[in-house]
């Protein structure tokens, strides 16, 4: 049996993000406030000890990514490796060409029940 897991949550437009979000900028403007508490100050990713590290070990070891699609792509989709587990965006729209050079990322229109059905089952049907 799979779980689902919501370490962040989005607008029902599907951004989490603040003032000024484009490509240059993504998340916004003081959207790196969200990981100041695991970056040091030259900006490289860090374990903190106690229940921080441990959250930052479960945030880690996802099973599957449920991205919104914005996110996706001010990522580049994570060059597709995120963890190397399945990226799941879902969308309306077909994504860009270039989605199909990462095999871990598949874009789902029918809602996002569907996206976690799909995220969930990955490995067994992907």
């Amino acid at each position: 049996m799979s779980s689902s897991v919501l370490y962040m949550s989005m607008s029902l437009d599907g951004y989490i993000a603040g003032p000024n979000d484009e490509p240059g900028n993504p998340g916004g403007d003081g959207f790196g406030r969200l990981h100041e508490w695991f970056i040091t100050v030259d900006g490289e990713f860090f374990r903190p000890s106690g229940a921080a590290g441990e959250l930052f070990d479960e945030m880690n070891a996802p099973g599957a990514v449920l991205a919104g699609r914005c996110t996706a792509e001010q990522a580049d989709h994570w060059k597709g490796d995120l963890h190397g587990v399945p990226i799941v965006v879902p969308s309306h729209r077909p994504p860009d060409p270039s989605v199909a050079d990462y095999p871990l990322v598949m874009y789902v229109a029918a809602g996002c029940s569907s996206c976690c059905r799909r995220a969930s089952s990955w490995r067994s049907c992907g």
